[in-house]
């Protein structure tokens, strides 16, 4: 059985990438372009991690990360970013139960941490 995979991210070339690279490796891909985009994707697809920028308009990555992990606990949460993260949102990511990940990203990068939580027990 594949592994279930929502990308989301606003910049779509970082999105299409990343998910084109994920399912070259076997996984379901899904992809959206905002949080409320993912909200809606999450409505039907159950996913089994969700992948997400830090940094997006309206709802940011963490916040979304915060409503996955209180609905559906059972979605490993991967948060990407470029950008320098503040004590606020490493505490932000660390409560909503997320791993950060730096930009670039890439698919190798993602299949490791979803291959070793499962080695892990995870």
């Amino acid at each position: 059985m594949a592994i279930r995979i929502l990308v989301v991210d606003d910049h779509r070339n970082t999105r299409e990438a990343l998910a084109l690279g994920l399912a070259l490796l076997a996984a379901e891909v899904r992809t959206a372009g905002s949080a409320a985009e993912a909200m809606l994707t999450l409505e039907h697809f159950a996913c089994d991690w969700l992948v997400c920028d830090v940094r997006m308009p309206a709802m940011d990555g963490i916040e979304l990360a915060t409503r996955v992990n209180a609905a559906r606990p059972e979605v490993r949460l991967l948060l990407m970013t470029a950008y320098d993260v503040s004590a606020d949102e490493q505490a932000r990511i660390a409560a909503a139960g997320a791993q950060l990940l730096i930009k670039p990203v890439t698919a190798d990068a993602v299949r490791a941490h979803v291959n070793g939580a499962f080695r892990a027990g995870g």
